[in-house]
């Protein structure tokens, strides 16, 4: 049984109209979902949503390889790690602060973002892998934040 309020004719429209958008949502296909690669645990590889960024988005990245613990950056062009662990930045490659995160590479593959407001112009995402002490760059993206 169909209550009576809702035979009433604006009460159907507002219902379909809500059924139609829900469902337009449902379908929408998710875009951060379908650039990531494939997990690869032979090559290290790393990507970025986009080639160019609008400045104040964040960067979403997506990394492969080996398991293990890894550092991704942006502005950092070298890094090194001491006794206790810690890993610091020896080398700038702009003149943007360095941006770094630590992150474990589970499955072969892991994916995050930069969370940082970039300037304009070209950056350089960097991902090194941590072994014992050392410390090696093992893939890049460039690209280009735009606005």
């Amino acid at each position: 049984m169909i209550p009576r309020y809702l035979k009433r004719p604006k009460y159907a429209v507002f219902l379909g109209v809500f059924v139609v958008l829900v469902g337009a949502i449902l379908l929408t296909p998710r875009k951060h979902d379908t650039w990531k690669p494939a997990a690869d645990c032979t090559k290290a590889s790393l990507t970025t949503l986009g080639d160019q960024i609008a400045k104040g988005a964040k960067v979403y990245w997506a990394a492969t390889g080996p398991e293990g613990r890894y550092v991704v950056t942006v502005g950092a062009a070298e890094l090194a790690i001491d006794a206790d662990q810690k890993v610091s930045v020896t080398k700038t490659d702009s003149d943007v602060p360095p941006i770094t995160g630590l992150t474990d590479m589970a499955g072969c593959l892991r994916s995050g973002s930069v969370d940082a407001v970039l300037p304009a112009g070209e950056h350089t995402l960097r991902l090194f892998r941590i072994d014992g002490e050392t410390v090696t760059e093992v893939a890049r993206k460039d690209f280009k934040v735009t606005g």
